[in-house]
């Protein structure tokens, strides 16, 4: 039956922190003034994997049709509520540390790509509703960037968040280690090792990426191995013995903070055992 309907518009959402970069985690709802349009101009919504399509049952050019809905009601744009079930959004999302807020997106302000138009972030201090942020498609905007009927698509736009990784080993047994190092494929030295004393009283080694931060992942791709380069032997080079293949990658909520050149970074803390 969809097939019956014109498409007014696409709108989707992409997120580095997922694979492929499909995001999952949001919903685009209308919100109150948007539903009351579509129930009494018979629009519909088509929901995919990250994101939607609305629909008008109407012959007429858009054009018209969007004119006819603006003289008649006095609005001039769709509205739709973003609301997530990932409790750790925040968290793996690139956003202020302590920003408590909305994300707005409105197609007044956006980038042009070579075949969507992405929709620019703008961060609101206050928390309003429950919905975690808005998107505002203007009439005129859809018409605009409208080449051909139904073929604008609009774009929303994440970042995974990027952090100072941070591995503390803690070795609990006799093993003699004279040169640890973490080492990876990934272009990322890692500075340390060096001597600390956690919270809880134990001695540990501490690698951290240092002023590189690294984003985020739901499936891991940087991938490290903690190696340990034995003395020499009557001055002939060893090859690295591996102690650990494959570390841990960080879990999204556990989140630190630490002082680096007088600028605060956040960091994700990891704990391995040997």
């Amino acid at each position: 039956m969809i097939e019956k309907y014109q498409r007014l518009f696409q709108l989707d959402v992409y997120h580095s922190y997922f694979q492929k970069s499909i995001c999952r985690c949001l919903e685009l709802n209308a919100d109150r003034a948007t539903e009351q349009l579509m129930k009494r101009f018979r629009l519909l919504i088509r929901r995919q994997v990250n994101g939607i399509g609305l629909y008008a049952n109407a012959s007429q050019p858009l054009k018209e049709l969007l004119t006819y809905i603006e003289q008649a009601t006095g609005q001039d744009a769709f509205c739709f509520e973003m609301r997530t079930n990932n409790p750790d959004f925040n968290f793996f999302t690139e956003l202020p540390s302590n920003w408590v807020g909305q994300l707005l997106y409105d197609s007044s302000n956006t980038t042009i790509t070579d075949q969507n138009v992405q929709l620019n972030q703008q961060l609101s201090g206050n928390p309003g509703t429950n919905c975690l942020g808005k998107a505002t498609l203007r009439f005129a905007d859809i018409l605009k960037f409208n080449k051909d009927m139904g073929t604008v698509s609009f774009d929303i736009k994440l970042m995974a968040r990027a952090t100072q990784w941070q591995y503390f080993i803690i070795n609990r047994n006799t093993l003699q280690l004279y040169n640890l190092a973490i080492s990876g494929k990934e272009s990322v030295d890692f500075e340390g090792p060096e001597s600390v004393v956690m919270e809880s009283g134990q001695n540990a080694l501490l690698f951290s990426s240092g002023s590189k931060l690294i984003p985020l992942s739901e499936v891991p791709v940087y991938k490290f191995d903690l190696i340990n380069r034995p003395a020499l032997t009557d001055n002939k080079p060893v090859q690295p013995q591996i102690i650990i293949r494959g570390l841990p990658t960080p879990i999204p909520q556990w989140i630190g903070k630490v002082t680096r050149n007088a600028a605060e970074q956040l960091s994700s803390p990891m704990y391995v055992y040997i």
